[in-house]
């Protein structure tokens, strides 16, 4: 990763905040990580609500699901999204500040890693927080979690990219934010290596959650079948999901047939047809 480009980029960052570590920490990792994620949302929303352009319609997951989304409720989860945003990812940028100084690791730009050392650490974080998305997913699944926390964000069974931290407030700070951390920190993972990791985070959750499978985009069909079916695909690869058979389902549905990058411009539903989509709870 510590090719001149990427020095002098990072420089450039590094003197925009003063050459301080907590302001590029706190304020810089808040604003990188507001701008991933509302910048492909927004383009969503636009779509969702006003269904233009038409043409993008047809890759849709669930058809005629939130088309158009009902703006009461896609304004209630931009509340909740812009809440968790503000008074959870908030103080937990600011804990992982203090936590990445006692942990050792490193913000300027003569310390960027290689990119041996990245490569390596991000086949560390994607291995690390597929566990813990997992096993902590899976955890809110049972009935009393279920029913006090993440039944929030199960209202939507047709989700749309706002909705993927459209959650409790506990939720947000330990399945959504927690995975992604623990890796970073394990690694001693430098800041540079933590936003392009965040940033893979964000861009992959949203278009999870977007109800559009669209060309040469990560596939949601693995997390929209989750939110369609309630109880089944609760992690992100689907590795954990096939070792403890949580995958079955959706295996047998056809659906996985889908679960694919798009390659063309014809949608994937008239590409794999999946008959009996229906929603099970």
């Amino acid at each position: 990763m510590s090719s001149s480009l990427e020095t002098q980029l990072w420089e450039r960052i590094y003197s925009w905040c003063g050459k301080d570590d907590f302001i590029l920490c706190v304020v810089g990792t808040s604003v990188m990580t507001a701008i991933v994620f509302w910048v492909p949302n927004l383009l969503l929303m636009i779509l969702d609500v006003t269904g233009r352009p038409a043409a993008l319609l047809k890759y849709k997951v669930q058809p005629g699901k939130n088309s158009p989304v009902s703006t009461t409720d896609l304004m209630k989860a931009v509340r909740v999204a812009l809440f968790n945003e503000v008074f959870v990812s908030g103080p937990v940028t600011l804990a992982l500040y203090y936590t990445m100084c006692w942990r050792g690791c490193k913000f300027g730009p003569s310390e960027l890693p290689t990119v041996q050392r990245f490569v390596l650490e991000m086949s560390v974080l994607v291995i690390i927080e597929e566990i813990g998305f997992y096993y902590l997913h899976r955890l809110l699944h049972q009935p009393a979690l279920y029913k006090h926390i993440h039944k929030l964000h199960h209202e939507w069974t047709a989700p749309v990219g706002v909705v993927s931290i459209y959650a409790h407030p506990v939720e947000h700070a330990t399945a959504n934010l927690l995975p992604g951390l623990m890796g970073p920190l394990v690694m001693g993972s430098h800041l540079a290596t933590l936003w392009v990791w965040f940033g893979l985070i964000m861009v992959f959750t949203t278009f999870h959650h977007s109800g559009y499978h669209f060309p040469l985009m990560p596939s949601p069909e693995f997390h929209d079948f989750h939110h369609l079916k309630f109880n089944v695909c609760y992690g992100v690869l689907g590795i954990l999901d096939w070792l403890h058979g949580t995958d079955v389902v959706f295996r047998q549905s056809g659906t996985a047939d889908r679960h694919k990058t798009l390659l063309s411009l014809t949608p994937m539903s008239c590409l794999v047809p999946v008959k009996g989509k229906t929603r099970t709870k």
